[in-house]
């Protein structure tokens, strides 16, 4: 036995010069507020001095009176503890130094036996020799155990009392130095008059050392203990930590992201992120909402489905659904580069292809001549069909690609009933384009990451191209602002200038609204993961764009409304609403934008 036992201690003495141990990482909002933590063993590090003097003294005088008096090993506390079990005819007390339970539970293994009990002392040996008695002090109290999962007395003074280590009483740092001896038994939360006895033992204890006088000992006695409480928190954003751990573990291993101790900051607004939790929720439907800065591309809210605990896919990154009719602004912007304008007349009429495909409009009925501003704002499938075939389905999907679309598109006419499946983060960073004067975000989740000095092991920057001329990105923003104000997506309306457009697939199977101010986008989807029917008339226009209001309402509260940016090469001007051509003094008009040169010229006649 003793080869090994040598070879083991060789191997474990290398590791001496390491006394960290696992951190909890830690994960933050924009603001800075926590939202998540990653780790094997929770725990946050407490330097010695920022642990109070009575605190350590209260863990000395219950596990180790000697401490600061012996080599590592204390005979008189093996001695005192076998003579404390035998009058007891039980184990109340063990014989183990500080020293020893430190090398125990930072260097070997739960088995009980000879060979480890060995191990045990000859580290405690090495480990005084090799650091001082503060040092050992130090890495015991972020070592320990304390229960429910949670290790070093920072975080456990959090976890009973809701405490910072400064603010814990005397009362609560015996009670804490009592559940050191067998978190399982004298948890608070577990057994609370037993916790209550081992508290008193502690008190006995430090008042026997020395520590604490008899008026402190008698006032800890009779002071009362609020328990911060035990239940269980669901995570704010469990969709958006499993985002972020993706890009983590393109960079870190996985014992730097569980045991690190790393602080990550991120894009995210726990006040937007609220917001979408409980709107999804409630609104009783399977699905996902997505926030997006369309500035920058930080994500600032990410629910990726009703209930976290139920499942853990992803609907807001990985469920790829046919997109429905939000898909046609894709189509609209590269008309308006091929020289078509917001008062072009198409013809809404009956189709029939060559295979037998007859595509119908939602409604079942054709409406004959009209405007692409007002097939656009009742959604129009047969205007969005010609429209596909005069601009030509390869220069829809070159455009669809440069505003972020990755996923498959199908080459054929159905592309303009969005029946090609995307991802509702590809979709609104795509309508990013509309909202920011035609250049896109990459989608941002991660600002930076620090280890526990501070020092910055990883950043990232916005990364924005363009993807449509400022003229096209205005005059869509325009357009599908009349979406919401005239169109199907009339729920919608925030009460300050937004935009956007719905889409509903068929046997309403997927509902969708994604839509945007300009300074933030948000994308709805709703739909049951084995693509049952959401029931009749569920459409994009009825269940999602509540949604979307209700989130940006909150979302936006405190920002002053603001309005798209009209570019140099647009103007506005009024047209008849029906024409779109100049108004006579008949018709009821609307102000549309165009690009410079392109306004209508000939004044309506249709009008009475």
């Amino acid at each position: 036995m003793l080869f090994p036992l040598s070879e083991d201690l060789k191997t474990i003495s290398t590791r001496l010069e390491d006394f960290t141990p696992s951190l909890t990482t830690r994960v933050y909002d924009i603001r800075g507020r926590l939202i998540g933590e990653f780790f094997t063993e929770r725990r946050e590090y407490a330097h010695l001095e920022e642990i109070p003097p009575l605190l350590q003294k209260a863990f000395i005088a219950s596990e180790d009176q000697n401490f600061f008096r012996h080599p590592g090993l204390d005979p008189l506390g093996i001695l005192r503890a076998l003579w404390q079990n035998l009058l007891n005819l039980r184990v109340v007390e063990g014989g183990s130094t500080i020293t020893q339970q430190l090398s125990r539970s930072r260097f070997l293994d739960n088995r009980r036996n000879l060979e480890r009990k060995i191990k045990e002392l000859l580290l405690a040996i090495l480990l005084e020799r090799r650091y001082t008695k503060e040092e050992i002090l130090e890495a015991y109290l972020n070592q320990i155990y304390l229960g429910h999962g949670v290790y070093g007395v920072k975080a456990a003074a959090r976890l009973y009392f809701g405490k910072d280590l400064a603010d814990l009483t005397l009362a609560e740092m015996a009670m804490l130095a009592g559940v050191a001896r067998s978190p399982s038994y004298f948890s608070p939360y577990i057994d609370f008059s037993a916790a209550q006895r081992q508290q008193r033992r502690v008190l006995r204890r430090m008042l026997e050392c020395g520590f604490i006088t008899q008026e402190e000992f008698e006032k800890a006695l009779s002071a009362p203990i609020v328990l911060s409480g035990l239940e269980k928190r669901a995570s704010l954003c469990p969709y958006f930590l499993d985002h972020l751990l993706k890009e983590l573990r393109t960079t870190f291993e996985d014992w730097q992201i569980f045991s690190g101790g790393l602080k990550i900051y991120t894009t995210l607004d726990a006040d937007i992120q609220k917001v979408a939790n409980e709107a999804l929720k409630e609104s009783g439907y399977q699905g996902a909402i997505l926030c997006i800065d369309p500035t920058n591309g930080y994500i600032k809210a990410m629910v990726g489905g009703r209930s976290y605990e139920e499942s853990k896919f992803n609907r807001a990154t990985q469920a790829h659904r046919q997109p429905g009719s939000t898909f046609k602004p894709f189509i609209y912007a590269a008309a308006l580069d091929s020289g078509f304008t917001p008062s072009s007349i198409l013809v809404d009429e009956p189709l029939e292809f060559p295979n037998g495909w007859k595509p119908q409009n939602y409604e079942r009925i054709f409406r004959g001549p009209m405007t692409l501003r007002e097939a656009l704002e009742k959604s129009v499938n047969i205007i969005g069909i010609k429209l596909l075939q005069e601009v030509g389905i390869d220069k829809v999907i070159q455009y669809a690609r440069k505003m972020g679309i990755r996923s498959n598109l199908r080459r054929d006419l159905s592309l303009a009933l969005g029946t090609s499946e995307l991802t509702l983060l590809e979709l609104t960073t795509a309508y990013s384009a509309f909202a920011n004067g035609g250049m896109v975000p990459e989608p941002l989740a991660i600002l930076r990451v620090e280890d526990t000095a501070g020092h910055v092991l990883y950043e990232r920057t916005p990364v924005v191209r363009r993807a449509l001329s400022p003229e096209t990105a205005y005059i869509m923003a325009r357009l599908l602002q009349g979406v919401i104000e005239r169109g199907t997506g009339r729920r919608a309306a925030i009460g300050r200038p937004a935009a956007g457009k719905t889409g509903t697939t068929e046997d309403f199977i997927d509902a969708w609204f994604v839509g945007f101010t300009p300074n933030l986008v948000c994308g709805i989807f709703l739909g049951n993961d084995d693509r049952k029917p959401l029931g009749p008339q569920k459409t994009g226009g009825i269940i999602a764009a509540p949604l979307f209001a209700r989130v940006m309402k909150e979302a936006l509260k405190d920002t002053p409304p603001h309005d798209f940016s009209c570019p140099e090469g647009v103007v506005e001007i009024a047209v008849c609403l029906k024409t779109g051509l100049l108004p006579s003094p008949s018709c009821k008009t609307v102000v549309l934008p165009f690009k410079r040169g392109t306004t209508p010229q000939t004044v309506c006649t249709s009008c009475p």
